[in-house]
């Protein structure tokens, strides 16, 4: 999942369906709702996460990685396709659960300007608390307001920590270290699910490691992450009873 708004003909990243550049000449009345409402991220079983919220997310989520290029550590939030289990039908997310940064940042995004090698701040204008016409305004005398300055701070220090990740994930790629993986979930009543397109640590190659490659990976800060992501597959079973409580299915 590439993290910057795509351009026009390419797909959009995960929840944005109309991002456009931040500007005071088309947005200087335009604000958002108060209130946090997550039902943007409700039809979702699967969120990116930064290396850095790894020890947070392992808490609650299982933490997998993606199959395909970039190799991104992601939460995994719902066994079933489309549904999101920490999030209900009021928008409410779980309240004893870390949220994603890519969920908080939503309806906010950089976008690149590769002519111009930068990034523009971009809102996504379909977003549902997305106003065109605000009562807390975006913009004040066409300078950027103080909600508006936490968003850009926001969106910079998560894009910092989301080119770390990436680094991470080319690291474990060129050392081979994961491996495609499925996980079965019996959840009662009959049902199970089967979930694939993810890759998992080879715990038998991350033993086999050289001290050379143990330092790299301390001296860079990313050998924590590998306990917390084999300690967050602990989490399949909290998938399971938080989808037969959806359900109302019964174990075996």
């Amino acid at each position: 999942m590439t993290d910057a708004a795509a351009a026009p003909a390419a797909p959009l990243p995960m929840f944005y369906k109309n991002p456009v550049p931040l500007e005071p000449a088309r947005h200087g009345q335009a604000g958002l709702k108060s209130g946090a409402d997550f039902r943007f991220a409700a039809n979702t079983n699967a969120i990116p996460l930064t290396a850095s919220e790894m020890p947070h997310a392992a808490r609650t989520y299982p933490i997998v990685f993606s199959i395909n290029a970039p190799t991104v550590p992601f939460a995994v939030v719902g066994l079933r396709d489309n549904e999101n289990l920490f999030v209900n039908a009021e928008g409410v997310w779980r309240d004893d659960s870390y949220i994603p940064a890519y969920v908080r940042r939503y309806p906010f995004i950089f976008s690149e300007v590769p002519e111009q090698q930068r990034l523009v701040l971009c809102i996504d204008e379909a977003a549902a608390n997305f106003e065109a016409t605000s009562a807390q305004p975006l913009f004040v005398d066409g300078k950027p307001t103080e909600g508006l300055q936490r968003a850009l701070q926001f969106n910079e220090t998560f894009q910092a920590h989301y080119m770390d990740t990436r680094s991470f994930g080319e690291w474990l790629d060129q050392n081979n270290m994961l491996e495609d993986r499925t996980a079965r979930a019996d959840i009662g009543g009959g049902q199970t699910f089967t979930l694939r397109g993810f890759k998992l640590l080879n715990t038998e190659r991350a033993r086999a490691l050289e001290d050379a490659q143990v330092l790299e990976l301390h001296k860079k800060g990313w050998l924590p992450l590998l306990h917390f992501h084999l300690q967050s597959l602990q989490n399949w079973g909290l998938l399971g009873h938080l989808t037969r409580t959806r359900t109302g299915a019964q174990p075996a």
